[in-house]
Parts: structure tokens; C-alpha cells; sequence
């Protein structure tokens, strides 16, 4: 927990990663091989969730196991098939239209995420590809459900704060 509150979704993602990878009979290995572009230790740091990996790498290693790759980030369903182009490249549209609906500055957006105005701007533009906490911290910001903000899938609000497994 983190200081009396529930801790972040993304939390999770080691313990989902590796539950996943066994039920489907994978390697470590092989599920690198399978998302491509991967380094061949990616998997196995990600297992033991020694780094906080980007929104793309999520993707490729979700559909690499047929998951949702909102599953995999944040606990939270949706749908698992790969499509033509990964769905994380339309986080800053997505960002941006909410944000500009809800008439937030990117200034009062960064503060209440705790998040720098520069990567809310640099999010926005497309100009770097934020990791599964910096968009957990914007959704939560929003009022809105990280896997619709990272990855335009499931529902665009949570029906209930309920923590997925």
C-alpha cells in the first residue's frame, strides 16, 4: 500500500506477466521472441518488475500472450487481439481530448497527476511514449480508467474504483 491508499493498478503487472506466461506454456524467452523488438532480457525484468516499462512494450508482450494489453497493465479487461498498428501511439490524442473537455490547463493536469507540465506536454504530442505509472497517474488525474487512456480499449470511465486483479 501506498500511505493508506490502494496501491497504483499497474502494481500488478509482474504477477499478471508471469501467471500469464506460465498458463500458456511460454519461455521467458520465447515470449520475447514472440512480441519482437524486444531485448532478450525484457521479460524476465519485467517479471521481477525491475524497471517501469513504456506503453509500447506492454502491448507487445500482452498480444506476444493473447492478453489484453490493459489486462496485463493495469488488471483491467479488454480486448487482446493484436491490430495493425499498437493502440498505445493514440495516448496523447486521447490525453489531450479529455483533458481540454474537462478544461484542464496542461499546468493543473501535471500538478494534479504529480507529474512535470513538460511530460504532460511532451505525452500530449506524441513526443515520448509515457510508461504504464506516468498514464495510471494521468488517468487517475482525469477521473478516467488507464486502459482507455493508454490504449483506447474498455470503458472510458471505471464503473467502480474496484481494484482488478
Amino acid at each position: 500500500m501506498v500511505r493508506g491508499r490502494k496501491n497504483p493498478l499497474y502494481f500488478g503487472l509482474a504477477r499478471r506477466l508471469k501467471q500469464a506466461r506460465k498458463a500458456a506454456g511460454e519461455t521467458r524467452f520465447g515470449v520475447t521472441t514472440r512480441s519482437a523488438v524486444l531485448d532478450r532480457g525484457t521479460v524476465a525484468t519485467l517479471e521481477r518488475g525491475d524497471r517501469m516499462p513504456r506503453l509500447d512494450t506492454v502491448e507487445k508482450v500482452a498480444y506476444a500472450l493473447g492478453l489484453s494489453p490493459g489486462f496485463l497493465a493495469y488488471g483491467l479487461d479488454g480486448e487482446g487481439a493484436p491490430i495493425e498498428s499498437l493502440r498505445g501511439g493514440g495516448v496523447g490524442g486521447r490525453l489531450q481530448a479529455v483533458r481540454q473537455s474537462q478544461q484542464l490547463s496542461m499546468r493543473a493536469l501535471a500538478r494534479a497527476a504529480a507529474l512535470t507540465e513538460a511530460t504532460v506536454r511532451a505525452t500530449e504530442r506524441g513526443q515520448t511514449i509515457p510508461t504504464i505509472a506516468t498514464v495510471e497517474a494521468l488517468a487517475v488525474a482525469l477521473g478516467i480508467s488507464p486502459a482507455w487512456l493508454a490504449y483506447g480499449i474498455g470503458p472510458q470511465v471505471l464503473a467502480s474504483r474496484r481494484r482488478a486483479s
